[in-house]
């Protein structure tokens, strides 16, 4: 694949910026831009736990949307009406969801188990102020 200077410049630039080798960066680029024209509506933001997928002009990742989803009965009107969304913003995260299951239940897996950990953190320090 050749790019042109300019660009190799911003990718190597950027590559130093996050730690990665610019054929790595060039890889994930590539892998999201595939995945963001698959799934119009979803963006992808790096976030203290990594990159993650999101909907775009919102604060919504697609794992907000998944729990959210299960916690209302698997309704996508529920899930829509509770978080304020309109309906094809839940259907635009289940649709990743369906297309990269395994990745997003692996996801879910990490978030629950870093909420644990924080919340038993909270309890003792809560039972120190006690």
């Amino acid at each position: 694949m050749r790019l042109n200077g300019g660009t190799l410049e911003t990718l190597d630039k950027r590559a130093r910026e996050v730690g990665l080798t610019r054929s790595r960066l060039a890889e994930r680029y590539i892998e999201e831009g595939l995945r963001m024209d698959r799934h119009p509506g979803i963006v992808f933001w790096q976030r203290p736990a990594g990159r993650d997928a999101m909907l775009a002009g919102s604060r919504l990742s697609v794992l907000d949307v998944i729990l959210t989803f299960r916690d209302n009965n698997s309704s996508i009107d529920a899930t829509a009406d509770y978080l304020g969304k309109p309906r094809n913003v839940v259907e635009t995260a289940l649709g990743y969801y369906a297309d990269h299951k395994d990745e997003v239940d692996a996801w879910i897996e990490e978030y629950l188990r870093f909420a644990e950990q924080e919340e038993e953190a909270w309890r003792r320090q809560q039972g120190l102020l006690a």
